[in-house]
């Protein structure tokens, strides 16, 4: 990314206090200010380039450099930054009471110096800081040891030797866990949920080598409830991941400090319980826990974009999922502006699982068009093409295509999405195979009969779709098997969906 839009990005992100104590803390500076006149005109106008900004700024500031204004500008943010992190972050100001020490050592106060690396070591523990706990236990060895250990015994040394090689251990047990857990969360992001026996077996491996929490310890106990959360969703294990999610949600709320270093923890526990209600068709209880996500207050524009994010996806999939595509539409027109705005602070993924849900929304209210745009965001960039949702996003576009009667493309596309299904077993991608080979067939006989057999047919393999545990999470997103229904017995995808739901 290049300087001038990190800037930009920087700028677009600052909530209100951050901007408030930006502008006191340049208030008090002296000398030349122009790099705030030019965040005052990031702030206040829009510009379609950089270049655009530059010449703007150069001529309503003639003979101010935008370069070394925009250099120091991005300085003096990130130095404001800190200061509100180091004022409002524990973690933060538990770092900046270790660096104190030195400069307190350094002129010889020996005795705070070692008062306050006590207490950072008494808070690091408390709250599993193991890392910084580690800190200030090696600070306070090379202090004792430069002072040529002061009233220390040999058993003295001996004990506090041993309480570092018992943080490290700690650190040991824990890394190994994370390790785990962050190849499992790899493999969902980037190869999804098990599909065949080879990939279950894969995932299974890793499940067996997983080591049990250390005893008395919040952080690894969380470690190791995200690793089984995510080895139940892989495996399509929706109710037991639930109960999963329910434990970290407990966690979450009577440990609140282990999230605070990590609100995308928070935000993944929260979206779990989303995900595996949404799955197991637990509606009532989802909307309910969507009102206790309304309610979360967050203090960065990140948390609040992946709270309207969460809020989008799972309430206007629930409408989804039972045919309600008004309701739906209604929610994407509130949410749009704001998630658009900032759809950059999403990874590709979850940009990905945006436009996939715009172009339902739109397809279930026969806006074609709008739908094929929107999933257009996703096809004409390279940025998706390795991630599991892209996909079904193609399966979608072929649908779309159907819809527009471009039956020709369709059967060029059909050839080409085949050759990129790789099966470890014959009946690996039933869902996209039974879709596709429906599409390939083309226009549809208006032979009342015929649709009828054909529906018979059909039904049986997305029966044995919907059996196979291997297969029926690709239906999780959208039930392919209701737009073939709708188009085969001449009904709208809203009216077979919402039969679907009251049987």
């Amino acid at each position: 990314m290049a300087k001038a839009d990190m800037l930009s990005r920087l700028i677009n992100t600052l909530t209100k206090a951050e901007k408030r104590y930006f502008r006191l803390y340049t208030a008090l500076q002296q000398g030349n200010k122009d790099y705030v006149n030019l965040f005052n005109m990031m702030e206040r106008m829009s510009f379609r380039s950089t270049a655009e900004l530059k010449q703007a700024f150069q001529q309503q500031y003639a003979g101010c450099s935008y370069e070394v204004c925009s250099k120091y500008l991005y300085k003096v943010l990130l130095d404001c930054l800190l200061h509100l992190r180091l004022q409002r972050h524990p973690t933060a100001a538990l770092t900046a009471g270790i660096l104190k020490c030195d400069i307190l050592f350094e002129r010889s106060l020996h005795e705070d110096a070692l008062k306050q690396l006590h207490k950072a070591q008494t808070t690091a523990s408390v709250n599993e800081k193991q890392l910084l706990h580690l800190w200030a236990q090696q600070q306070e060895m090379q202090l004792l040891q430069q002072m040529n250990f002061p009233g220390i015994t040999e058993e003295d040394l001996l004990q506090k030797q041993s309480g570092i090689q018992q943080t490290m251990q700690t650190m040991q047990q824990i890394r190994q866990q994370t390790s785990l857990y962050e190849t499992l969360r790899h493999h969902l992001l980037y190869r999804g949920s098990a599909r065949t026996v080879r990939q279950q077996e894969t995932v299974d491996a890793l499940n067996a080598g997983m080591p049990p929490p250390v005893a008395h310890s919040a952080t690894s106990l969380k470690v190791q409830l995200l690793f089984e959360a995510h080895y139940h969703l892989v495996t399509s294990d929706y109710p037991a991941a639930l109960q999963v999610f329910h434990k970290l949600h407990h966690l979450l709320e009577t440990h609140p400090v282990l999230f605070e270093d990590t609100p995308a923890d928070h935000l993944l526990v929260i979206e779990g319980i989303l995900d595996s209600l949404r799955a197991g068709k637990h509606y009532e209880e989802l909307f309910s826990f969507i009102d206790k996500v309304k309610r979360l207050n967050g203090d960065s524009v990140y948390f609040d974009i992946m709270q309207q994010r969460l809020l989008f996806i799972y309430e206007a999939g629930a409408y989804i999922d039972s045919g309600n595509f008004p309701l739906a539409l209604t929610l994407l027109q509130q949410y749009m502006p704001g998630i658009k705005k900032n759809i950059l602070l999403m990874d590709i993924s979850k940009q990905a699982e945006i436009y996939l849900h715009m172009t339902l929304i739109y397809l279930g209210n026969e806006d074609i068009n709008n739908a094929h745009n929107s999933l257009e965001q996703v096809l004409q960039s390279n940025l998706y093409s390795t991630l599991p949702i892209y996909r079904t996003c193609r399966l979608v576009h072929l649908l779309i295509q159907f819809e527009l009667g471009n039956y020709e493309y369709i059967r060029y596309e059909t050839r080409a999405f085949r050759r990129h299904l790789q099966p470890d077993a014959k009946r690996s991608y039933l869902l996209e195979r039974t879709v596709i080979k429906f599409l390939g067939n083309g226009e549809i006989p208006h032979v009342t009969a015929y649709r009828t057999a054909l529906w018979k047919k059909l039904n049986a393999s997305f029966e044995k779709i919907k059996a196979d545990k291997y297969e029926r999470q690709q239906l999780k997103l959208f039930d392919f098997s209701a737009w073939i229904e709708a188009k085969l017995k001449r009904k709208t995808l809203s009216a077979v969906l919402q039969e679907k739901t009251r049987l």
